[in-house]
């Protein structure tokens, strides 16, 4: 393992609690909210998936896209 050191930055985020094929719908409605919102996604900072299980067809995953 190598450590990762990551500047503060400002995320939204969506839990996605279902079937894994349906994770990208989980996505969409993230960078719907933020456009809907009035934020930026900044697309070339880090962005994260905290995985909460280790299911593969059924998980539990909590999306985090940097915004401005």
């Amino acid at each position: 393992m190598v450590p990762l050191t990551i500047p503060p930055q400002l995320y939204t985020v969506i839990r996605h609690e279902g079937p894994n094929h349906l994770i990208r719908e989980s996505c969409e409605e993230l960078h719907n909210w933020v456009e809907e919102s009035g934020y930026i996604r900044i697309k070339e900072k880090w962005h994260f998936e905290k995985y909460n299980s280790e299911k593969t067809q059924y998980i539990e995953v909590e999306l985090l896209d940097t915004i401005e």
